[in-house]
């Protein structure tokens, strides 16, 4: 039997079939999936936002009446909830556990070898889930699963993983490819590598470009306020990533020495984990960068805030900063836009292909100048009002039918084998 949350009845509360003329997915005639977590310790924040972004996308549409989600984790539920803030959109979390005991597993074998079930498939289907998204919780799910390969940065950015990182992702990912029945990925950019690396596979590959969708608590925080809050008191940019080496934080950096040189006042303000996947080295040479040119005015690292003083920053900001030299799909970028932001990103093939002709200036992804020329435009400019909500919500509707309809489609052909 569906459910209906009423809490984020979009199509109530904003008309926004109407206003998108999205159709109406079906009836309760889908299976549930099960969506196993990517980020359960806070360290690739990028991956949770990911999975929220994507279910609140298909709720948008309705698509919850033929397209049941719920959470799955295998033996026990993580420490922290990594589903939190879209609990309310999903069904009761399903917990996977095997039988104990030597009577009820010797059960379970005879019923398995009966029905000729494969792995845990038997286990699964009686929690009524037939099919897994991002990736499996187990060794062998016995049931379907599509696999979310979010991008092959170790392939264009070699010099950033060592030969045992580099063997790790590309086994991993020829594991899944080969077993999953159908590979999402987030821009045409992914997909066509994907089919030069997985020719055999190409009929796998399904692009879903997910969209950042906003909740009621985006605008309960003043932007002002905020910023007062974090001690920015002049006007600022936002710079949302994860320091981490190829999101070229130093490129900013430079630009603001620069800006700062010509008299001008400012605040870069970095928001996004100081976790370093690959150590700590990349963070402490930003911090030696501010402070041998005495950037600290200028350039304020904050960490991993709390999403709504986050998207509050972002909606008060003279522009989002996108520096980056290697982006899957930007989540910043998709808060930008949903927020109607503007939008300073390197001229990278995924940002030209998500900004499209939705407006954001592309910048040389080496030329400090460059961005410092655009930076200082920007504070010349006068600042844009922040869209409200319902404003946001219409705008926001073809983008977020489309990524609905497109991760609906992965699933069933993940069904239909």
């Amino acid at each position: 039997m569906c459910r209906d949350f009423a809490p984020w009845d979009f199509n109530r509360r904003l008309g926004f079939a109407k206003a998108c003329g999205a159709p109406r997915i079906g009836s309760c005639s889908m299976p549930r999936v099960g969506l196993v977590a990517l980020d359960t310790d806070a360290k690739w924040i990028g991956g949770r936002y990911y999975l929220h972004h994507l279910i609140r996308c298909v709720r948008m549409q309705r698509a919850l009446d033929s397209t049941r989600l719920v959470d799955v984790w295998w033996g026990k539920p993580g420490p922290a909830d990594a589903f939190q803030d879209v609990r309310e959109l999903l069904d009761r979390p399903v917990v996977i556990q095997p039988p104990l005991g030597l009577m009820r597993r010797a059960l379970r074998y005879a019923r398995r070898r009966v029905s000729r079930t494969a792995g845990a498939g038997d286990l699964f289907r009686a929690q009524d889930v037939s099919v897994l998204f991002p990736i499996p919780p187990c060794e062998d799910p016995g049931i379907p699963y599509v696999f979310w390969l979010p991008d092959f940065q170790y392939i264009h950015m070699p010099e950033l993983f060592d030969t045992t990182l580099r063997a790790f992702y590309e086994s991993h990912y020829t594991k899944h490819v080969e077993a999953a029945n159908a590979v999402v990925l987030s821009s045409e950019h992914a997909a066509a590598d994907f089919r030069r690396h997985y020719p055999r596979h190409a009929r796998k590959a399904h692009i879903v470009r997910f969209c950042s969708v906003p909740t009621v608590e985006w605008w309960e925080r003043n932007s002002d306020k905020v910023a007062a809050q974090y001690g920015i008191s002049d006007d600022y940019f936002v710079l949302s990533n994860q320091f981490s080496h190829h999101k070229n934080h130093g490129l900013v950096f430079e630009a603001a020495r620069q800006m700062r040189d010509r008299g001008l006042r400012f605040t870069v303000a970095c928001t996004g984990s100081t976790f370093g996947f690959r150590g700590q080295d990349y963070l402490e040479q930003l911090r030696g960068f501010i402070e041998e040119h005495r950037l600290e005015p200028e350039i304020r690292i904050l960490g991993l805030l709390p999403r709504a003083d986050q998207i509050a920053l972002t909606r008060g900001a003279r522009a989002v900063l996108q520096p980056s030299r290697f982006e899957g799909w930007s989540t910043i970028i998709e808060d930008a836009r949903t927020l109607g932001a503007r939008i300073l990103a390197s001229r990278i093939p995924v940002h030209v292909e998500q900004l499209g002709d939705s407006g954001g200036l592309l910048l040389p992804v080496d030329d400090a100048s460059a961005w410092a020329d655009a930076m200082s435009a920007m504070l010349r400019q006068d600042a844009i009002p922040a869209l409200t909500e319902a404003e946001c919500m219409v705008a926001l509707g073809p983008r977020a039918a489309a990524c609905a309809m497109s991760f609906v489609g992965a699933i069933r052909a993940a069904l239909d084998g």
